[in-house]
């Protein structure tokens, strides 16, 4: 399989994340609280989970329809960037997105009312093509070992779980199967915050590809929603 850059690529795997997040809201169960895991007294390493539930829906889904006001970031660094600041209400998305991505620095505002169904969906669209670019990577790391439970701490106004990711830790069959992805030698680390629900609300993400001619493409990647 010939590997692609994930930055040259970035627009492309935002569109197979769109196809991911679309085919993964479709197929859904509402997801239960869970509760934190217990630690053996004494215990200072952080315990697993099999399924920590970090779900990229949620950030698609309260931006199509917001239950309060919070402010929306996400930023990619790579080979370009990109970098998207709105403030959400129930009626209103007002921010901007910067971007590189046609080889000049570009600078677009972003204004929709939810009376205009159109601009509205345009609009939410334009945010989850950032957020989409995420979709493939994690759909290898949400479950299983590279996914670690911290603990749980209040972040940008929330009640949250921690979550490591270190893909440099899970089973041989998983680190075959990024291999495929980020070719021998790359990885995808950070944290990851999330409610109990899953939605997450800080996200902090590195990845390093290594292509099959042997260059090597790093990216780092933000999100956050900050509750008003």
């Amino acid at each position: 399989m010939t590997q692609k850059k994930r930055g040259s690529s970035q627009w492309v795997f935002a569109l197979m994340g769109l196809v991911l997040l679309a085919v993964s809201a479709c197929n859904s169960r509402p997801s239960t609280t869970k509760t934190e895991d217990e630690k053996p007294p004494g215990a200072a390493t952080p315990q697993k989970t099999a399924n920590p539930d970090i779900d990229l829906n949620c950030v698609t889904s309260r931006l199509q329809n917001p239950p309060e006001a919070f402010h929306y970031s996400y930023k990619w660094n790579g080979d370009r960037f990109v970098d998207q600041e709105v403030d959400v209400t129930p009626q209103t998305i007002d921010g901007f997105v910067k971007s590189n991505n046609s080889g000049s620095d570009l600078t677009n505002a972003i204004h929709a009312v939810r009376s205009d169904a159109d601009g509205w969906r345009m609009a939410v669209g334009t945010l989850n093509f950032g957020i989409a670019g995420l979709a493939s990577g994690f759909a290898l790391v949400r479950h299983g070992n590279p996914t670690i439970r911290e603990g749980t701490e209040s972040v940008n106004g929330y009640d949250t779980i921690k979550y490591s990711i270190d893909t440099d830790r899970g089973d041989d069959a998983e680190k075959a199967l990024f291999r495929i992805t980020v070719g021998s030698g790359g990885f995808e680390k950070g944290t990851v915050w999330a409610t109990p629900q899953g939605c997450p609300v800080k996200i902090s993400l590195d990845d390093k590809i290594v292509n099959n001619d042997g260059s090597v493409t790093k990216d780092h990647y933000e999100e956050a929603m900050i509750q008003k």
